[in-house]
Protein backbone atom coordinates (compact mmCIF):
# COMPACT_ATOMS: atom_id res chain seq x y z
CA UNK A 1 0.00 0.00 0.00
CA UNK A 2 1.10 3.51 -0.61
CA UNK A 3 1.88 5.87 2.23
CA UNK A 4 -1.26 7.94 1.60
CA UNK A 5 -3.69 4.98 1.58
CA UNK A 6 -5.83 4.41 4.66
CA UNK A 7 -7.26 1.13 5.89
CA UNK A 8 -10.63 0.98 7.61
CA UNK A 9 -11.83 -1.69 10.01
CA UNK A 10 -15.54 -2.36 9.57
CA UNK A 11 -16.54 -4.97 12.16
CA UNK A 12 -14.41 -8.03 11.36
CA UNK A 13 -13.43 -6.93 7.85
CA UNK A 14 -10.93 -4.45 6.48
CA UNK A 15 -11.44 -2.08 3.56
CA UNK A 16 -9.74 0.79 1.78
CA UNK A 17 -13.01 2.77 1.89
CA UNK A 18 -14.69 4.23 4.96
CA UNK A 19 -17.80 2.51 6.33
CA UNK A 20 -20.45 3.30 8.89
CA UNK A 21 -19.08 2.73 12.38
CA UNK A 22 -15.63 1.95 10.95
CA UNK A 23 -12.34 3.33 12.17
CA UNK A 24 -8.95 3.81 10.59
CA UNK A 25 -6.16 1.34 11.28
CA UNK A 26 -2.43 1.96 10.97
CA UNK A 27 -0.84 -0.59 8.69
CA UNK A 28 2.76 0.54 8.44
CA UNK A 29 5.13 -2.22 7.37
CA UNK A 30 8.26 -1.38 9.29
CA UNK A 31 10.32 -4.26 7.94
CA UNK A 32 13.30 -3.45 5.81
CA UNK A 33 13.77 -4.92 2.33
CA UNK A 34 15.96 -7.80 3.56
CA UNK A 35 13.34 -8.89 6.13
CA UNK A 36 10.55 -8.63 3.57
CA UNK A 37 12.51 -10.72 1.05
CA UNK A 38 13.34 -13.36 3.69
CA UNK A 39 9.66 -13.60 4.63
CA UNK A 40 8.60 -14.02 0.99
CA UNK A 41 11.28 -16.69 0.45
CA UNK A 42 10.09 -18.61 3.52
CA UNK A 43 6.50 -18.48 2.25
CA UNK A 44 7.58 -19.87 -1.14
CA UNK A 45 9.54 -22.69 0.56
CA UNK A 46 6.49 -23.56 2.64
CA UNK A 47 4.28 -23.65 -0.47
CA UNK A 48 6.69 -25.99 -2.27
CA UNK A 49 6.94 -28.24 0.79
CA UNK A 50 3.14 -28.38 1.12
CA UNK A 51 2.88 -29.33 -2.56
CA UNK A 52 5.41 -32.14 -2.15
CA UNK A 53 3.59 -33.47 0.92
CA UNK A 54 0.23 -33.39 -0.86
CA UNK A 55 1.62 -35.26 -3.88
CA UNK A 56 3.23 -37.83 -1.58
CA UNK A 57 -0.04 -38.37 0.29
CA UNK A 58 -1.98 -38.74 -2.94
CA UNK A 59 0.47 -41.33 -4.30
CA UNK A 60 0.25 -43.33 -1.05
CA UNK A 61 -3.55 -43.23 -1.24
CA UNK A 62 -3.50 -44.41 -4.88
CA UNK A 63 -1.12 -47.23 -3.96
CA UNK A 64 -3.29 -48.32 -1.03
CA UNK A 65 -6.40 -48.30 -3.22
CA UNK A 66 -4.73 -50.29 -5.98
CA UNK A 67 -3.76 -52.98 -3.46
CA UNK A 68 -7.38 -53.22 -2.39
CA UNK A 69 -6.54 -53.08 1.29
CA UNK A 70 -7.11 -49.72 2.85
CA UNK A 71 -9.59 -47.11 1.80
CA UNK A 72 -8.58 -43.58 0.87
CA UNK A 73 -9.65 -42.53 4.33
CA UNK A 74 -7.25 -44.98 6.01
CA UNK A 75 -4.30 -44.89 3.59
CA UNK A 76 -2.21 -42.41 5.56
CA UNK A 77 -2.78 -44.22 8.85
CA UNK A 78 -1.01 -47.36 7.60
CA UNK A 79 2.07 -45.50 6.38
CA UNK A 80 2.70 -43.66 9.66
CA UNK A 81 2.69 -44.77 13.26
CA UNK A 82 -0.72 -46.19 14.11
CA UNK A 83 -2.54 -43.49 16.04
CA UNK A 84 -5.95 -43.86 17.65
CA UNK A 85 -8.84 -42.55 15.60
CA UNK A 86 -10.39 -39.24 16.52
CA UNK A 87 -14.15 -39.17 17.19
CA UNK A 88 -14.72 -37.47 13.83
CA UNK A 89 -12.76 -40.21 12.03
CA UNK A 90 -14.70 -42.92 13.87
CA UNK A 91 -17.98 -41.30 12.87
CA UNK A 92 -16.85 -41.06 9.24
CA UNK A 93 -15.87 -44.75 9.22
CA UNK A 94 -19.22 -45.80 10.68
CA UNK A 95 -21.03 -43.68 8.09
CA UNK A 96 -18.93 -45.22 5.32
CA UNK A 97 -19.67 -48.78 6.53
CA UNK A 98 -23.39 -48.02 6.61
CA UNK A 99 -23.31 -46.81 3.01
CA UNK A 100 -21.40 -49.89 1.86
CA UNK A 101 -23.62 -52.42 3.67
CA UNK A 102 -26.62 -54.14 2.10
CA UNK A 103 -29.88 -52.37 2.89
CA UNK A 104 -32.00 -54.02 5.55
CA UNK A 105 -35.64 -54.79 4.79
CA UNK A 106 -38.09 -52.48 6.43
CA UNK A 107 -40.08 -53.87 9.31
CA UNK A 108 -42.54 -51.05 9.80
CA UNK A 109 -46.20 -51.92 9.41
CA UNK A 110 -48.85 -49.25 9.44
CA UNK A 111 -52.51 -50.04 9.93
CA UNK A 112 -54.63 -46.98 9.56
CA UNK A 113 -58.12 -46.26 8.30
CA UNK A 114 -58.28 -45.57 4.61
CA UNK A 115 -60.69 -42.66 5.05
CA UNK A 116 -60.25 -39.36 6.81
CA UNK A 117 -62.68 -40.29 9.62
CA UNK A 118 -61.32 -40.20 13.14
CA UNK A 119 -62.82 -43.58 14.01
CA UNK A 120 -62.89 -46.58 11.73
CA UNK A 121 -66.27 -47.59 10.35
CA UNK A 122 -67.80 -50.76 11.65
CA UNK A 123 -68.20 -53.32 8.92
CA UNK A 124 -69.80 -56.04 11.00
CA UNK A 125 -73.32 -54.57 10.83
CA UNK A 126 -75.52 -56.16 8.20
CA UNK A 127 -77.73 -54.11 6.01
CA UNK A 128 -81.43 -54.80 6.08
CA UNK A 129 -82.87 -55.98 2.83
CA UNK A 130 -85.88 -54.20 1.48
CA UNK A 131 -88.78 -56.43 0.69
Amino acid sequence: MGASAQTWRCGNTYSDQPCEGGRTVKVDDRRNDADRKASEDAARRNERSAGRLARSRQSMEREALSQGGATTFDAGRFTTNAQPLTPAEKTAQVRQRKHMAEPRPTSARFNSPSTDDATPKETSKKKKKKE
